[in-house]
């Protein structure tokens, strides 16, 4: 499945760029209106748009993701002393708003801005204090609603086919870690158990969660 996706990724990529660099041999017309799918870390997302004029544009966008394992290449680098063959799954829902300026007579070029509400719920395990056991922790983003900014390229506000790609960050009050696993273990090991936690709001739950989003859409 991963190989499928990484393949998958690559060709939609290159496909869309193809279809950029056809569509800035020919003219295009003003388009008001915009609709399109999207793909971020945080899920697959439909969106809609409408431009204002040729420099301020206004979309909304929902996404999710079914609940998956994170790949080992984008795992923290936690402590093993702490938490010794962890792994995390998760999953997230999400609507928002943002409104996009470009600046510059070069309309490739924008800044995006927003507001977005939703939740990303994420759980860890790793080994546990004796053998055969493990540990768990929920680590949850549900503080709504959250803002966002970014730096956007593509995506004119043309008639026909437009793509799009955004570098950005979402600025959150971090998430809510909770032990979830067996209260005697809470109850032998909660110092060790606090130090755990401390290890995944330093490496994991972090404020701030970058975000790159590759867009394609239809203007008209």
């Amino acid at each position: 499945m991963k190989r499928f996706t990484a393949l998958f990724s690559a060709a939609l990529l290159i496909a869309a760029c193809s279809v950029a660099t056809a569509q800035e041999t020919a003219e295009k017309e003003f388009a008001s209106y915009g609709a399109g799918v999207a793909w971020s870390p945080f899920g697959p997302s439909l969106n809609l748009t409408y431009n204002f004029d040729a420099k301020n544009t206004i979309s909304i966008g929902i996404g999710a993701a079914l609940e998956g394992d994170v790949p080992d290449w984008a795992m923290p680098n936690f402590d093993p002393l702490l938490l010794k063959n962890a792994a995390v799954s998760g999953s997230s829902s999400w609507m928002g708003v943002f409104w996009r300026h470009r600046p510059f007579e070069n309309q490739n070029i924008g800044f995006n801005v927003g507001l977005a509400s939703g939740q990303i719920e994420n759980n860890l395990t790793a080994d546990g204090f004796h053998a055969g056991e493990s540990v768990s922790f929920s680590v949850n983003y549900t503080e709504n609603p959250v803002t966002y900014f970014g730096l956007n390229y593509g995506g004119k506000p043309e008639k026909g086919f437009q793509v799009g790609f955004d570098l950005g960050v979402l600025s959150t009050g971090g998430a809510d870690i909770q032990y979830t696993g067996e209260a005697e273990e809470l109850a032998a090991h909660g110092d060790d158990i606090a130090d755990q936690m401390t290890e995944i709001k330093e490496k994991m739950a972090w404020t701030m969660l970058p975000n790159f989003q590759l867009t394609v859409s239809y203007g008209f």
